[in-house]
């Protein structure tokens, strides 16, 4: 047995993606000053290299070259090594891929990049392997070709660290300001036509990528135009993702992406903003159509989470990786002699045969284990079986014996934010307490006003970036909204002013870091949607939330300022802001405003009634109960002027009306 090697620095690190290279012999350092000002001492270069715990190449590139004694003897020997945590430091991440998809056109992780002291990168890439071939060049031939450069050229390569560096910045400062086409939904509706497809949903052929986001905004568009064919896609898109291996049919939650065009093998990991992402998509859903199916998802996401993603404080950690004993996908597939059960028709049902369906090609073993899934026509059949349900227990509790994937047990701010959002609105629109208790008890695990990024065993540490204050200031504007309680209202009004003290550029854009933060030489700014929604695009939704619950014009005009600010790309590349559209949509076709007038026994059921429907424009406002949530609220309380005790009052389109019939039900 080869003896445990002496820890290096990492091992101080609470981070667990750093605590997983904490017993490396590369010689790391954390992000900071001391690696900097030994490079500079030195006059070595840095190597930085990114990633996050469930990152399955992180993980082949670490066993590769990483543990390797010849690699970590050049590093050590020739640059000074600095390991991040992609999802704790995103803003030095988001500098570091700009290089990379700028200099070589893609990017991904590992991020491998070298830099010089004055943190300004001139090389990047993503994962390389430990020896060279196939004209790849192997990571210690990089490294000795870097070096040599570094020596033997070593004022072209400070020129080219300045001119990266340059650039960087002056597209920070650039601006993408521009008008909205007035046909930009027009333009979503149809690029989603035309790439759905019609034999298993979603809209791109392989890999599949969840997209909740771009079907929030298509029932927007349905919702609003009428169009049946929308809806349908999104319907035939959510039965498919549940119906396939995406899909942990055992356990529940959803894997990151499908890597075949049926939804069947996924690559295994599970993040936490998915499963906040896929709440809120079922939970509309739910809304239009009044499908059971989709309430019980959106139940199956939250058991997924008190069971396998809560810490004892009530937040929720960030993700469960795809890899166990070094295998992609091992804890998750099943060989058919491991299922108790010779039922032949359900074994039919939950797609098992005898010689397996899926193959980890890197393990090198034949297809012999089953993904479990369901053919989308018979979904609903599964979900109703009191026989699968039973074996399904069984098969959970026989998978605990197995080795677990690592769970990142990192409790972050902005994905938090976001899945107690989604936590927030599924409890008002199921009448659910229980889920309304997990969003209040992860929302009491941190400060208000935020002050950390990321917690993990009680300890908090990073100052918190654009997205975490935008994304847990919405979700107390979705707490409030839910409940009533004006706490939250006034934390959600706080984070919106915070975005607009902090965060927002002379030119009016929000950048990723506030001002205080001087440790990476480019604040950035981005308004794109991609895995999950930008900082942008939820500051634009806290801001019309709230601007439309208090009459707050100056949060409205910030709101229509989120998605001017991206006018030019948008008008390019509409589909890439799906987020920041769906606010977009009621900006440009206006809000309902619901205020609950009744605090008595009436007030619940007046909720329902409106609570229950899919009404995406409208917000839900209530009768204050402290003096805090009067003084947030006045301008928009004269309308309760009219109004008596137990009535609802519903304003749209510059005119209210009162309704007091609902009382009745």
């Amino acid at each position: 047995m080869t003896p445990e090697r002496a820890p290096n620095r990492l091992i101080h690190e609470a981070s667990p993606y750093l605590q997983q290279h904490a017993h490396n012999p590369v010689d790391w350092y954390p992000w900071g000053g001391e690696a900097f000002a030994k490079a500079r001492a030195e006059n070595k270069p840095l190597f930085v290299s990114i990633g996050y715990a469930t990152c399955h190449w992180c993980h082949v590139m670490e066993h590769e070259s990483f543990e390797d004694d010849d690699v970590a003897t050049y590093l050590n020997a020739n640059f000074i090594s600095i390991k991040v945590d992609r999802e704790e430091r995103p803003d030095v991440d988001a500098m570091c891929m700009d290089v990379c998809q700028t200099l070589t056109g893609h990017g991904g992780w590992p991020l491998t990049i070298i830099m010089d002291a004055e943190r300004r990168p001139f090389f990047a890439g993503t994962y390389f392997p430990r020896y060279s071939h196939g004209g790849r060049m192997g990571f210690l031939d990089l490294l000795a070709r870097l070096k040599e450069v570094w020596v033997l050229d070593h004022s072209k390569v400070i020129e080219t660290a300045k001119e990266i560096t340059s650039a960087l910045q002056q597209q920070a400062e650039a601006s993408f300001r521009g008008d909205v086409p007035e046909n930009v939904f027009d333009i979503i509706a149809e690029h989603h036509r035309r790439m759905f497809d019609d034999v298993h949903g979603g809209f791109a052929l392989k890999p599949k990528f969840p997209s909740p986001h771009h079907m929030l905004l298509l029932l927007r568009i349905a919702h609003r135009t009428g169009d049946k064919g929308l809806l349908s896609m999104v319907c035939a898109t959510l039965d498919a993702m549940r119906s396939g291996g995406i899909y942990d049919q055992v356990g529940f939650g959803f894997h990151r992406y499908s890597t075949d065009r049926e939804w069947l093998v996924p690559h295994f990991e599970k993040m936490l903003y998915d499963q906040a992402m896929m709440m809120m998509a079922y939970t509309e859903a739910w809304q239009v159509t009044q499908d059971p199916l989709y309430r019980q998802v959106v139940m199956e996401i939250a058991e997924y989470l008190r069971r396998d993603m809560t810490g004892a404080n009530g937040a929720f950690y960030s993700a469960q990786d795809a890899d166990s004993e070094g295998v992609e996908g091992k804890y998750y597939v099943w060989h058919s002699n491991e299922i108790p059960t010779d039922d032949a028709a359900l074994l039919e049902l939950i797609g098992v045969r005898e010689h397996g369906n899926f193959a980890d090609e890197a393990s090198g073993e034949p297809m012999t284990s089953n993904i479990l899934h369901v053919k989308t026509t018979r979904l609903r059949e599964l979900c109703a079986s009191a026989e699968w349900e039973a074996l399904r227990q069984v098969l959970l509790s026989l998978r605990t014996n197995r080795v677990p994937p690592l769970t990142d047990d990192k409790q972050l701010a902005d994905w938090n934010g976001l899945m107690i959002g989604a936590l927030a609105r599924a409890g008002r629109a199921f009448d659910a307490p229980e889920l309304l208790r997990m969003a209040e008890h992860a929302w009491q695990a941190f400060d208000h006003p935020l002050t950390v990024h990321r917690m993990r065993d009680g300890q908090g540490a990073i100052s918190p970036f654009l997205d975490d204050v935008a994304m847990m200031g919405w979700a107390g504007s979705e707490l409030y909204q839910s409940t009533g309680q004006g706490a939250y209202l006034s934390a959600a009004v706080d984070a919106a002013e915070r975005i607009l003290t902090e965060y927002t550029d002379a030119d009016g854009a929000l950048r990723l870091t506030s001002a205080a933060v001087s440790d990476v030489p480019v604040r950035q700014k981005s308004g794109y949607d991609s895995a999950y929604p930008c900082g942008n695009s939820m500051a634009a939704w806290l801001f019309a939330s709230v601007g439309f619950i208090c009459h707050n014009e100056s949060l409205l005009d910030a709101a229509r300022g989120c998605v001017q600010t991206y006018g030019e790309p948008l008008a390019r590349m509409a589909p890439g802001f799906c987020m920041l559209l769906c606010v977009w949509d009621t900006l440009v076709h206006g809000t309902k405003q619901v205020f609950f007038c009744s605090t008595g026994p009436d007030a619940h059921a007046a909720q329902r009634r409106f609570m229950t429907s899919f009404d995406p424009s409208g917000v839900y406002i209530h009768r204050p109960q402290d003096d805090a949530a009067i003084s947030l609220l006045a301008p928009a309380l004269y309308p309760y002027e009219e109004a008596t005790e137990g009535a609802v009052l519903v304003c749209e389109a510059g005119a209210c009306r009162i309704i007091t019939e609902l009382l009745k039900y």
